[in-house]
């Protein structure tokens, strides 16, 4: 005996009666639970469908579906990380490091020559929260789009939204307490910053605009409803 589509559907309001909001990891348990319920129908076919998914779900322990939602999440993030720091190293290597060079220097130089460092620097810091804040309402609303118009949410979409946990490094305003602005900015302080800024902006960058859309593209691959839905 096989699974039908009714019961197909059915196994998707299972999974989010038991608390998964995303599509792509409850397609990824209904298929583990229909291959289930089969496996048991061939030992017994007279047993009924609701009474083999009650079989299937006690597989999964007091705590349910959650521990498949965690490990999902958290191997989609590690693998976002390291996507990123595959690609920010690149920019250590030749020809890149000749521009991350350049852009440590003219940075160092922009803010030795300010007349007020502290207000230069404090400048800086809030341009890149305001590019932080536009991207953070950009993808919340993207995912907000996406799921008025199918009533799908992707936990892909939600990784790349929080740019696979580096979003909390990021966040360039629990920094700013940190910055003692009374201080003498002299020539290693200025030089640290520059160079710690330019990294931030290359990590930030790398994120959104490699890391990303190469993710979205090879997972739109393996998920082709979430492309459908880009076209509606």
């Amino acid at each position: 005996m096989k699974v039908n589509q009714e019961q197909i559907e059915d196994l998707y309001a299972f999974t989010r009666k038991h608390f998964v909001e995303w599509y792509d990891v409850q397609t990824e348990i209904v298929d583990h639970l229909a291959n289930g319920v089969e496996a048991q129908w061939q030992e017994n076919p007279h047993l009924n469908f609701d009474e083999a998914l009650k079989n299937e779900f006690k597989k999964f322990g007091i705590f349910g579906f959650s521990g498949i939602v965690e490990e999902k999440t958290n191997a989609l993030e590690k693998y976002y990380r390291k996507e990123v720091w595959r690609y920010l190293k690149g920019y250590f290597k030749l020809p890149k490091i000749i521009l991350t060079g350049f852009g440590v220097w003219g940075l160092y130089h922009i803010l030795q020559y300010s007349r007020n460092t502290e207000y230069a620097v404090i400048f800086f810091m809030a341009g890149i929260l305001c590019f932080f804040f536009i991207y953070n309402l950009k993808e919340s609303n993207k995912i907000k789009k996406t799921h008025r118009k199918t009533g799908k949410k992707w936990l892909f979409e939600k990784v790349i939204a929080q740019l696979g946990g580096f979003i909390h490094l990021l966040n360039i305003g629990i920094y700013m307490p940190l910055i003692n602005f009374d201080r003498q900015w002299d020539t290693l302080a200025t030089l640290s910053f520059s160079v710690c800024a330019v990294i931030y902006i290359l990590l930030f960058y790398v994120s959104v605009k490699v890391v990303s859309p190469k993710l979205k593209e090879k997972l739109s691959k393996e998920h082709p409803e979430y492309k459908l839905s880009l076209n509606l």
